[in-house]
């Protein structure tokens, strides 16, 4: 017998006993909604989608834990359960596992959506299904390809490929053993998501996720917009929008357990948002900004040409600026004593674009700079460059040097 078919075989074997074990709980039989994980998407090494200003796995922790306060406060019958609750990275087949282990009755994992065309937009609920049309294929090996970072993942998935054409017929063998309860949920959520952030309807969609087709209950997973869409990344980010999300997805739930449990638990008021508000204020914001950067270096020229003479080192110091080598860049905050930094001294960092940086020197002059940038070059950090400050703010070397008085 095949690896393939063996891999299949085993799959088929775990199918089975899933659902058995899915309808083997305490609450099965009445349907009962008492315990509910909620799985923030990517996390800690993995960041997830990458915006221009943002990151998938802040977004989704942001709004997960909002959530999960609305239920605790709200519904004392339930137990809320989270897959992290801080910014760590928790393996996909855990995730799951943690799930089924605690016999949850219900699971929801949020996640940002990107695309190359930066013009895609809209918020989409997925179920466990077959990959209705490349879109959603895409969508699904985008977010399965988190496998492909974890450690032994060979392992942990049986030799699972999320981009193989088997992973598409071991998911339609599991499309509809709990599909029915999470499609009354995916369009509850869809459909308060749409009417309360007013951004685009995507509908929802069936695609196979290894995070939903792993547990043993009813799941959903959330896209709640286009990271890589400039206006909707801006949605993603404002804190008003992401209360509005929770408030969306919480009534959602409640409207689910209404049904499932035969109850009248009331709804919380949400006021939807004004996207075009919010677009038109981080506009605003960077254009703001962007003037002020612009001032701030027409003050320097002009301080530059009124100190024009003096000795550099003296300039350097009344102005505090410093030049710096930039040896290494990082989605993560890092410690001075990672091993990657063992051969650089004089270490400092500083975050720009969510990225936080790092540098080694803090030099008066250029000419300096330019010497240590050589020597660190020959110790292991051959993409190394200087960059420049004034009173702790970054500036271009060229506005530097005009400073300095070259």
């Amino acid at each position: 017998m095949n690896s393939k078919i063996t891999f299949l075989f085993c799959l088929i074997l775990t199918f089975f006993n899933a659902a058995i074990f899915g309808q083997s709980g305490e609450n099965t039989a009445t349907n009962k909604v008492g315990k509910i994980v909620l799985d923030a998407g990517h996390g800690g090494e993995d960041p997830g989608a990458l915006g221009k200003r943002s990151r998938e796995k802040d977004i989704t922790l942001s709004v997960i834990l909002k959530l999960g306060k609305l239920i605790s406060d709200n519904c004392k019958d339930v137990e809320v359960l989270y897959t992290r609750k801080k910014d760590v990275s928790v393996d996909l087949y855990k995730r799951a596992r943690y799930a089924n282990e605690n016999h949850a009755d219900l699971f929801i994992s949020v996640h940002c959506n990107a695309a190359k065309n930066l013009s895609a937009h809209g918020v989409e609920t997925y179920v466990m299904g077959l990959h209705r049309s490349e879109a959603n294929l895409a969508v699904a090996r985008q977010e399965n390809a988190a496998i492909l970072k974890e450690k032994n993942y060979e392992n942990n998935y049986e030799g699972f490929n999320p981009n193989s054409t088997e992973a598409s017929v071991i998911f339609s063998l599991y499309a509809s053993a709990y599909l029915k309860n999470s499609a009354i949920l995916a369009s509850a959520v869809q459909k308060n998501l749409v009417a309360n952030t007013h951004i685009h309807d995507r509908n929802v969609q069936q695609a196979g996720f290894w995070v939903l087709y792993k547990v043993a209950m009813p799941s959903i997973l959330i896209e709640l917009g286009f990271i890589s869409n400039y206006n909707e990344e801006s949605i993603l980010m404002d804190e008003n929008a992401q209360n509005v999300m929770a408030r969306s997805i919480y009534n959602a739930f409640i409207e689910y357990k209404n049904k499932m449990e035969g109850t009248n638990k009331p709804y919380l008021s949400v006021d939807p948002i004004n996207k075009d508000k919010i677009i038109k204020n981080v506009k605003e914001e960077e254009e703001k900004k962007a003037a002020e950067e612009k001032a701030k270096a027409e003050e320097q020229a002009k301080a530059a040409e009124k100190s024009e003479g003096q000795p550099a080192a003296g300039l350097a110091d009344s102005l505090k600026i410093r030049f710096r080598v930039q040896i290494y860049a990082s989605p993560e905050d890092l410690s001075f004593t990672d091993p990657k930094f063992k051969n650089a001294t004089d270490l400092k960092k500083y975050s720009e674009n969510n990225w936080w940086k790092y540098t080694s020197g803090d030099l008066k002059t250029f000419e300096e700079a330019k010497a240590h940038l050589k020597t660190l070059k020959e110790n292991g950090f051959p993409d190394a460059f200087i960059v420049s400050f004034k009173n702790e703010v970054k500036i271009t070397n060229d506005e530097a040097r005009k400073l300095e008085g070259k």
